[in-house]
């Protein structure tokens, strides 16, 4: 026994001699000095520090441990200690950590360094907040030169991307998205069934449809000449997404559960005084809100008259008779509202699956959105599956394949121009009328009966099938706008590296979807197409088919100078088909959708199919020259022949060189300049014409100028030219871009500067161009046109704290850029917004896009030129440019913040000097409901009014004091109705205004939960708790809509609200589990 006892002693004795711990010092630097905040950990435990201002350390450990070093930005070294007392450490720069490895837009993975085009990063991580699923609205505020704009705040509804400004007139005005080097469809389609762009539903953006959790790097290539490789394709700039694959090593699981709440972010302000009526009267079936004042009236219940017709409720069994007498003071103004708003809320449920070994690895990821928008009964519903594989056969074989399957179905509500819209219906509604029996039976008096009759605040009794405009609830609960869709992606990819030389990439994917879209409009529906039922059913078939050969070349030619040269193929195949189907004139009051056939006589149904086909080829290459890592140029063209151009002229050739120069290689012992880099950059990008339009077309005829209309078909068919001329002429807008950078890094690369001044023009812009009707038609479409960008970036970011605890940086970027539409064959105006009153047009010698409409006559001086009574006139003689959607600049300011593993984010930005034509206000001021026209007022001087009545001093009276420059007049009803409103002769001009704005647009707050103790316990690895917010606050001369709102959707057309969807205000909670 004391044998035993003695040897453990002795154990015990030699053991604590081994592990007797040493006290190591030493320094911690890079290649240019010391490098303070380094974080010295020993291997496997908690034990660490961190380096002082001149990077020097203490620590111990025992000298079998191993020390970690770290620092942001470098590569992390591990050293055993062995039995040193001194260690000294140089650590080098990671290009991956400092955020400088880009994926080009042939998706190979460079240097940033080493590229001289302009472009912006944005970490997967912060391009959207947990639970949130719009990708596209991640993008706002965070990259310099790059616009975002809602179309509505409806779930699931696209948003408008701009990059340098607009350059063409017609086609699409997105960016192209590469997503794992192969193009992906970010159709925006309107359709037939939506009525057009100024009304109907917002429709989607394709590219909304990924699973932001998919996604592992989001870059926007602004540049042409980072586009030229792809041609007619890159005209508004190139989006590249590099999605998630497996990784190696033990399987990786997370789990994410979130749920959103959205309400309202901004409200019209709507008055309410004052009733229903005109001059002061009250009238049960007035279109106007300038009635009686509604606190005069007794509060008795009103008098009806319950001898002839009335409507019986189908919502509250209420019996509703003529009214005689008004007499109640209710006013519904907040009751009506919530009727039809509420609180939106969202459910997201995320997986993703990560594992692999050196033969290959495996990425699945999967998730669900269910969403409830602020409008009751729209929603959004998301399903994705993603699979990605990546396999190595051997050394020199390895292989990429992904599937991503997407079902998405909505519901979106009708709003803008259009009478069975929800705002419009809405917003006119008077004050003193309660819209909750929208729908009910009508009963004439005298024994007939009408069924399901529509109820809206002009027509009280349900007594006509002419409801004028819809009552907001038949809109939510009675139509239907839903759509379905169907979508697959696929990519694959398979690599050879022939030697340590030369490798080559084989490259395919196919993008097709199917929207089926059913718009439903019962019986008594606003609008004389929709009165009697109105079904349209459309199916949108679309297949994109890519595949690419490629060929890399890397090189050493001498000890100092390096090249790579890839030369590849690659061919593009797009379809289209479009199937529309058209019932009206219902045989029945059918309150729910059904096929065509079994809803309307044959009579009543019409049909058409269009497909569209486009096929292009490229033959491309690149060249990149790095000398004495300092000096690099790279030269690149793509050859490409398109199918929609004419078959004698079809290929262009579009070149791109780059110059960059790393002068701060040539610059020592200057320690504050980490990084400085000179760049030059051109390129050419195209934009093809729209296609089929060479040859001039045949159409089916009628003829409406006969006494009785005339058509072909009822003759026994017939075709007859179209009226645009075809035009065998046509060619590609070509876009030549120059560009001037500088890229500075600052204090170890802790402060970052970067700086483009760029200037683009695009020549043979595509437009129709009217012809003399002598021709036989009436337009051609043709190259006619000359748009220009001019324009300045800045994107700065400074990591102010950086050591092991605290973290803080900001980021900050800045653009500017005007826009000049330089020519217009024939000086015509291009309108983008058809059937508006204030139209947003591209005009020879304006920016594109300015506002165009009726206007004030001025003097030479710029002053109005008034009436006798002091009013303003209407300038009848034509309309007039009163206003530039265009913003002056843009700015956008990041914050990051974290303590241990705490973290809290904030983005605001803003877009300055860009005005807006505030239609719903300036319409809803006609009608009388607006809070601007409920005002009361008691005049302290005599004043005269439009009409030219004066108003004595002492009098009360419902109206506001204007002064036009000739002294105070009085706006009353009679200026609001005579001034305000629609059709000729009316002042749009007043509706339009700056309409600048600053915004607090993300807040976000997460904290990691990765403790030992949680380990041990759950077998996790961490969980994340994350709150946030998004359009939080907005500071903005605009009332009643958010700003960034566009009537007009995604396209060129920008600058309008008119009885648009209102944007939304969210706040988020997610957790989500790491395994």
């Amino acid at each position: 026994m004391r044998k035993q006892l003695l040897i453990l002693m002795c154990a015990v004795l030699l053991s604590s001699i081994g592990y007797s711990q040493t006290t190591i010092t030493g320094t911690v630097r890079d290649v240019v000095g010391p490098l303070p905040g380094a974080t010295i950990l020993v291997q496997g435990t908690r034990t660490g520090t961190t380096t002082d201002f001149d990077g020097k350390y203490t620590i111990d450990a025992n000298s079998d441990q191993t020390l970690v070093f770290s620092y942001l930005g470098y590569v992390t070294k591990e050293i055993p200690i062995a039995n040193q007392t001194t260690i000294d450490v140089i650590l080098q720069e990671d290009a991956e950590a400092l955020g400088e490895v880009i994926v080009t837009s042939l998706g190979f993975v460079e240097k940033r360094d080493k590229l001289s085009s302009t472009y912006s990063k944005i970490d997967a991580d912060k391009l959207v907040q947990p639970v949130e699923n719009k990708i596209i609205d991640g993008i706002a505020g965070k990259a310099a030169g790059v616009s975002i704009n809602a179309t509505s705040g409806d779930p699931g509804a696209g948003s408008n991307i701009q990059i340098r400004g607009t350059s063409s007139l017609g086609g699409s005005s997105q960016p192209l998205i590469i997503v794992d080097g192969v193009p992906l469809n970010n159709d925006t389609i309107e359709g037939s069934g939506s009525g057009d762009t100024s009304a109907g539903v917002s429709q989607q953006s394709r590219l909304n449809d990924l699973n932001p959790d998919d996604i592992e790097s989001f870059q926007v290539f602004k540049g042409a000449s980072a586009g030229a490789l792809y041609g007619t394709r890159a005209l508004n700039g190139v989006i590249v997404i590099t999605t998630k694959k497996g990784k190696k090593g033990k399987m990786r699981v997370t789990f994410s559960s979130g749920v959103s709440i959205d309400e309202v972010s901004y409200k019209h302000p709507l008055q309410r005084s004052f009733g229903q009526g005109t001059n002061g009267n009250y009238s049960p079936t007035s279109a106007f809100s300038w009635g009686d004042r509604i606190s005069d009236r007794s509060g008795a219940p009103d008098d009806v008259d319950t001898t002839g017709e009335f409507f019986e409720s189908l919502v509250t069994n209420a019996t509703i008779y003529p009214i005689t007498q008004k007499n109640r003071t209710d006013q519904y103004v907040d009751s009506n509202f919530d009727k039809v708003f509420g609180t939106g809320v969202t459910l997201d449920n995320r997986f993703t699956l990560s594992t692999g070994s050196e033969k290959g690895t495996y990425f699945i990821s999967g998730g669900h959105v269910d969403q409830d928008g602020t409008i009751k009964n729209s929603y959004y519903k998301k399903t994705n599956f993603t699979l990605s594989t990546s396999q190595n056969f051997t050394d020199r074989l390895t292989a990429n394949i992904k599937g991503n399957y997407i079902h998405t179905s909505s519901n979106r509500i009708q709003q803008g121009s259009n009478t069975a819209g929800l705002y419009l219906g809405l917003l006119r509604t008077s004050p003193d009328f309660d819209i909750t029996d929208y729908k009910g039976n009508y009963n004439n008096g005298s024994g007939t009966i009408v069924q399901s009759r529509h109820r809206s605040y002009r027509r009280y009794l349900g007594n006509s099938d002419n409801v004028i405009y819809n009552n907001p609830l038949w809109t939510i609960n009675e139509q239907g706008s839903t759509a379905k869709v169907n979508r697959f992606i696929g990519t694959a990819e398979l690599k050879y590296q022939w030697n340590n030389n030369i490798n080559s990439i084989l490259r395919g994917g196919a993008d097709f979807y199917s929207d089926n879209r059913v718009y439903f409009f019962p019986y008594y529906t606003a609008s004389s197409a929709r009165r009697f039922g109105l079904l349209n059913d459309e199916t949108i078939n679309n297949e994109e088919y890519t595949m690419d050969i490629l060929t890399s070349f890397r090189y050493t030619l001498t000890e100092q100078l390096n090249t790579n040269v890839i030369l590849g193929y690659g061919i593009n195949d797009r379809r289209r088909k479009r199937d529309f189907i058209e019932a009206d004139n219902f045989v029945a009051n059918f309150r729910k959708p059904l096929d065509p056939v079994e809803i309307s006589a044959k009579e009543n149904i019409s049909s058409e199919i269009t497909r569209t086909s486009r096929r292009n080829i490229r033959f491309y290459g690149t060249a990149n020259f790095d000398y004495a890592d300092q000096l690099f140029l790279t030269l690149g063209g793509a050859y490409e022949k398109h199918s929609v151009l004419p078959k004698s002229d079809n290929a262009f050739f579009y070149p791109s060189a780059e110059l960059g120069w790393t002068f701060s290689r040539l610059i020592n012992g200057f320690d504050p300049l980490s990084f400085g880099k000179l760049r030059l950059a051109f390129g050419q990008v195209g934009n093809v014409p729209l296609a089929h339009r060479e040859e001039t077309v045949f159409e089916v005829g009628s003829f409406s100028t006969f006494s009785d209309a005339i058509a072909l078909e009822d003759f026994g068919g017939g075709f007859q030219f179209d009226e645009r001329l075809g035009n065998p002429n046509l060619k590609p807008e070509i876009k030549t871009e120059y560009e001037i950078g500088l890229d500075l890094r600052f204090f170890k690369n802790r402060f970052s500067l970067s700086t483009t001044y760029y200037n683009n023009e695009t020549k043979d812009v595509l437009l129709d161009i009217a012809i003399p009707p002598t021709l036989g038609f009436s337009e051609i479409y043709g190259n006619g046109a000359t748009i220009e960008n001019e324009g300045f970036e800045a994107e700065l970011k400074y990591d102010f704290i950086k050591n092991r605890d605290w973290k803080a940086s900001a980021a900050i970027n800045f653009s500017t850029n005007k826009n000049l539409v330089s020519k217009i064959e024939g000086g015509g105006v291009v309108n983008f917004t058809p059937g508006s009153s204030i139209q947003s047009v591209a005009i020879e010698g304006e920016p594109l896009g300015v506002l165009y409409t009726q206007g004030a006559q001025r003097n030479a001086d710029g002053s109005l030129v008034l009436d006798a009574n002091g009013f303003p006139i209407v300038d009848t003689s034509g309309n007039k440019v009163v206003g530039d959607p265009n913003p002056d600049w843009l700015g956008g300011l990041q914050l990051n913040v974290s303590y241990k593993n705490l973290s809290i984010s904030a983005l605001f930005d803003t877009s300055q000097g860009n005005d807006m034509a505030q239609r719903t206000r300036f319409i809803t001021s006609y009608f009388g409901t607006h809070a601007d026209v409920g005002n009361t007022i008691t005049l302290n001087e005599d004043l005269v009014n439009f009409n030219g009545d004066v108003v004595p001093a002492g009098t009360s009276v419902r109206a506001n004091i204007g002064n036009f420059g000739n002294g105070n007049v009085l706006l009353d009803e009679s200026y609001y109705r005579n001034l305000y409103g629609f059709g000729d002769g009316k002042l749009n001009e007043f509706a339009v205004g700056d309409a600048s704005w600053t915004r607090f647009r993300e807040l976000s707050l997460s904290y990691l939960l990765n403790s030992e103790g949680l380990q041990k316990t759950t077998g996790l690895s961490s969980i994340e708790f994350t709150a946030s917010g998004r359009n939080l606050v907005i500071w903005t001369d605009v009332v009643g809509i958010d700003p960034d709102i566009n009537q007009f959707g995604v396209g060129r057309g920008k600058g309008l609200d008119y009885f648009s969807n209102p944007g939304v205000r969210t706040y988020a909670f997610s957790i989500k589990f790491n395994y």
